[in-house]
């Protein structure tokens, strides 16, 4: 059998610590790292021999100064909280090199334990979730080790199995039964969280996220799913442009705020049919969400915790640190003709004051050949339908006039370059243009849900015309049809610069049909994963609560608290109180145990290294023959039906307990009659 010790329960430890410092590998400093890999390597060594003794106290107080000063260099550039994590890993390695007593071990499992919730801040999901599980089952195993160093493997497996199957039902009433309360304060985070698009928007950030397999968001529809050509999902509204790069409008974000402040929230008056459908936004440390137009909360179940402001976009009233899942509906044939026009054309006309001359000329002269707004625009999608342009994820860079550079010299180009192009030429003749970013597409999972990953990063622009308000125009539909009906891949695939930098990457190798099952098979798993667990919310419970008691009245909902806490109460009792229950003695073992109290109650007490023999001549020693000689045949006898099989023989058994007993006797007759 395998028997565990000290120093393999502290080898349990570090392994826990090294996994989930290597699980969290972007938060963690990879000098930190290292660090954690050499005391790691060093309890190897402690256990194996090859290392006697732990580094010393001085050595380690240098060490640990010196690691101090290198973090508080690097903490100012980290934010609060990845400064305070990589300081608990530290700590947590330099720790593990000298462990001296137990108080050391248990500060150690403490911080562990509490740097596995941490590790939750960052990742959520299912696979991060399994390796945080197999940190805690390390940990607990450590634990058993620590206390019962002689116990075998295969026991203390057994005990730890016993006691998380325990668990998971007293978990599960937690997670269903416990309310679902907001956060008392807001988590700091650093800019590194941040994922997906950005409120600046140049040629190269879209292609850049062209490269990314991250999940931006899934869809759940309820009843239609809307076609391939109606889905773009409108994230951010630029309206600024300097020359290079498209930005949120000042103007704007100050309207923004001062109607935040007022409460002053757009709420335009859609009908016609709509698409009502479930999205579960990945966390992106921003507050922007994702629908198609015209988009409003879902006001039976949105709470509140969604705010549309007047350029049609929604947002969250708080950064998305988590997963976050709301409910929309979305009336495609409506307008966009709600706001309010001249505070619009305003911010949606001007143009820098110098560069891309070709561009202004080229534009002017094309807008007096048309002879209206709309045709010019119908003209210049025709010009990048029948122009010699070519849609590409690797287009060259163009550092001067970069419009100008597009539309007359390289004509090859991302989503953003026609979307940049077009919005400019058509500021140029005064008609107001923005750029619009988001996603298009998706990957429709049957009619399951939709997942739309970073790679389906889209910009389009929205021009007013005449009474219609904003319509949508995408010059990219006119150059490459392909990447809205069929998607990115399809689009570029006589260039090979889908995912050029993943080889391995299973999106990119989806045309493989075994590899393309296993990955439909990981994204349902964690649909369900990001759905039904990490979406379980408060509007989630709530649903719940009135499946099982109707109407939602605080006398029921305290009902409800109560029988959570009385079952998990009565599992604990199913549990436990067995093991409170006096455990049947053997009737030998009784007898001696009663001759070992009768013994002490004369000072005559039996140290734990000694065994019966040898207790039965120190009792020989302190008392009287008549004593000494009846406790050693009570030892005797008692080693023999200890010891001794009696292959089944009940008779020879219960003849040795009699016989017992009478030693017993004798032994108390002679103590109590010493003459």
């Amino acid at each position: 059998m395998i028997y565990l010790n000290r120093n393999l329960s502290h080898l349990l430890l570090s392994l826990a610590l090294v996994i989930l410092s290597v699980s969290l590998f972007e938060p963690v400093l990879s000098w930190i790292q290292v660090l954690v890999f050499c005391a790691f390597v060093m309890r190897i060594s402690l256990y194996l021999g090859i290392q006697k003794h732990s580094p010393s106290i001085r050595t380690l107080n240098l060490l640990a100064l010196l690691s101090g000063l290198v973090l508080a260099y690097f903490s100012w550039q980290l934010g609060v909280l990845l400064g305070m994590v990589n300081l608990l890993v530290m700590a947590c390695s330099l720790k593990l090199m000298q462990l001296r007593n137990q108080r050391d071990y248990y500060q150690l499992v403490a911080s562990v334990l509490f740097l596995i919730s941490c590790g939750f801040i960052f990742e959520q999901s299912i696979i991060y979730s399994l390796i945080f599980g197999l940190c805690t089952v390390l940990t607990l195993l450590s634990l058993l080790a620590h206390f019962s160093p002689t116990i075998p493997f295969t026991r203390l497996n057994k005990r730890l199995l016993i006691m998380t199957l325990q668990a998971i039902p007293i978990g599960i009433l937690l997670f269903f039964g416990m309310p679902k309360l907001a956060p008392f304060w807001q988590m700091p985070t650093s800019q590194s969280a941040e994922t997906g698009l950005s409120d600046t928007l140049t040629p190269g950030d879209i292609a850049n996220l062209s490269q990314s397999t991250e999940l931006a968001f899934r869809v759940t529809f309820d009843d239609q799913i809307p076609p391939v050509q109606e889905r773009y999902w409108r994230a951010l509204v630029m309206e600024n442009f300097d020359g290079k790069s498209w930005t949120i409008s000042r103007q704007r974000n100050q309207l923004k705020r001062n109607n935040f402040v007022r409460n002053d929230e757009f709420r335009p008056r859609l009908s016609g049919p709509f698409y009502r459908y479930e999205v579960l936004a990945s966390a992106s440390n921003q507050r922007w969400l994702f629908a198609m137009d015209i988009a409003v909360p879902d006001d039976q179940r949105s709470d509140g915790a969604i705010w549309q402001s007047y350029d049609y976009q929604l947002m969250s009233k708080k950064p998305l640190i988590s997963n976050f899942k709301y409910r929309v509906k979305s009336f495609p044939q409506e307008d966009l003709n709600f706001t309010d026009y001249a505070f619009d054309r305003q911010i949606n006309r001007s143009i820098p004051t110098n560069g891309n001359l070709r561009t202004r000329d080229w534009a002017r002269n094309l807008r007096k050949m048309a002879g209206s707004d709309r045709a010019y625009i119908e003209a210049l999608l025709d010009h990048f339908r029948t122009g010699n342009y070519r849609y590409t994820l690797k287009p060259e860079l163009m550092p001067v006039d970069q419009i100008d550079t597009f539309l007359f010299d390289k004509q090859a180009g991302f989503c953003a370059h026609y979307a940049s192009a077009m919005a400019f030429a058509l500021r140029v003749v005064g008609i107001p243009a923005r750029v619009v970013a988001g996603y298009q597409g998706g990957e429709m999972r049957e009619n399951d849900y939709l997942s739309v990953y970073q790679y389906d990063a889209h910009a389009w622009i929205e021009a007013w015309v005449d009474e219609s308000g904003w319509q949508r125009f995408d010059p990219t539909a006119a150059v490459a049809p392909d990447r809205i009906s069929l998607g990115l891949q399809a689009a570029v695939e006589d260039e090979g610069s889908f995912l050029d930098n993943r080889t391995f990457s299973l999106a990119k190798l989806k045309s493989v049909a075994w590899i393309n099952a296993v990955r439909l098979g990981l994204a349902d798993l964690d649909y369900f994963w990001s759905r039904w667990v990490l979406g379980f919310n408060t509007e989630a419970q709530k649903d719940l609560f009135k499946t099982l008691l109707g109407n939602l009245s605080t006398g029921r909902l305290a009902a409800l608290s109560l029988g959570t806490f009385a079952a998990i109460g009565l599992l604990l009792a199913i549990f436990y109180l067995p093991n409170w229950h006096p455990r049947k003695v053997h009737p030998a073992d009784k007898i001696y145990n009663d001759a070992q109290k009768i013994l002490s109650s004369y000072k005559i007490h039996r140290a734990h290294w000694q065994g019966p023999l040898e207790f039965a001549q120190k009792v020989q020693s302190f008392c009287n023959d008549k004593a000494g000689q009846a406790f050693t045949r009570l030892s005797k006898l008692y080693i023999a039906s200890q010891y001794k099989k009696s292959d089944g023989n009940h008779e020879l058994a219960k003849k040795q307990i009699r016989m017992m007993r009478s030693e017993l006797r004798k032994l108390k007759t002679a103590l109590n009659n010493p003459g």
